[in-house]
């Protein structure tokens, strides 16, 4: 594999959140085991995003981010209250409020970040999910920390009073992002994160639809799932079979090591 002219690593979801560290009783129960090892996963992902951004890449992390429904939000003309993540909530339990640490990178990829941050000079930019979200944020032009809260990091769903299900519509400061990354030439995706058959999936199908063409490369390993059975419970398909179909639709599915052969520089 030659080393590529433009690289991008793209994290979803490397949280506490999701994990033998999440505070959901439903959501500890995802650390990949027996199939895979969330530890070394998660590693993985701290190791390749130094790497694309020492290969003169960027550096893109998702954050799964929500309010606890009820909150009350103040907007132009009154108050609204944020139901948006009842349904998600549902299903896996309350998880990735911004107040509690839930929501917080795992520890190997936060520190990558944090010593990357040092060498860029600069702190991370990052992408609220809307203007209603106070955040603080840096001004790095090439590591990224992108909020979101749907399971498809290129959609986002709006907010409206007291409705459960608000409007999803395209994300656009992620699109313009990936947009101004491959409006320089081609490049080279490399995509982990977690989990395989929810969020990886569904950023990873929509990427490949909407950026034709993208070199999208994914180290299997560098990718955290369900546990296989939990996985059929849910109708869901096992990280194997979201592994194929992404081969299917044009991806390369290969290892972490591989992907660090190519991308660190060969001693002299």
């Amino acid at each position: 594999m030659l080393k590529p002219a433009r690289v991008v690593y793209l994290g979803i979801d490397v949280q506490k959140a999701f994990g033998r560290e999440a505070k959901s009783a439903n959501l500890a129960t995802l650390a990949s085991h027996p199939e895979g090892d969330e530890s070394v996963e998660v590693l993985n992902n701290a190791r390749l995003a130094s790497a694309v951004y020492q290969a003169g890449g960027t550096v893109i992390v998702t954050k799964d981010w929500h309010n606890p429904v009820g909150t009350k939000i103040e907007v132009e003309g009154g108050t609204v209250v944020d139901n948006r993540a009842a349904a998600e909530f549902a299903i896996y339990g309350e998880h990735a409020p911004r107040a509690d640490g839930d929501s917080d990178l795992n520890a190997p990829l936060e520190s990558t970040l944090q010593q990357l941050e040092a060498r860029d000079g600069h702190r991370r930019t990052v992408i609220p999910v809307d203007r209603y979200e106070q955040v603080e944020s840096g001004d790095s032009q090439r590591i990224f920390e992108i909020h979101k809260n749907v399971y498809d990091i290129t959609q986002v769903e709006e907010l409206q009073d007291g409705v459960e299900k608000g409007r999803v519509v395209p994300n656009q400061a992620f699109w313009n992002l990936m947009n101004r990354e491959t409006s320089q030439g081609p490049v080279t995706l490399v995509l982990g994160g977690k989990i395989a058959e929810v969020c990886v999936r569904a950023g990873a199908f929509s990427l490949l639809g909407g950026l034709p063409g993208v070199d999208m490369v994914v180290p299997e390993d560098a990718v955290s799932s369900l546990p296989a059975e939990l996985a059929r419970q849910l109708q869901l398909p096992t990280k194997p079979e979201v592994m194929s179909q992404l081969r299917e639709r044009g991806a390369r599915v290969v290892r972490t090591e591989e992907v660090l052969g190519w991308l660190t520089p060969e001693a002299p």
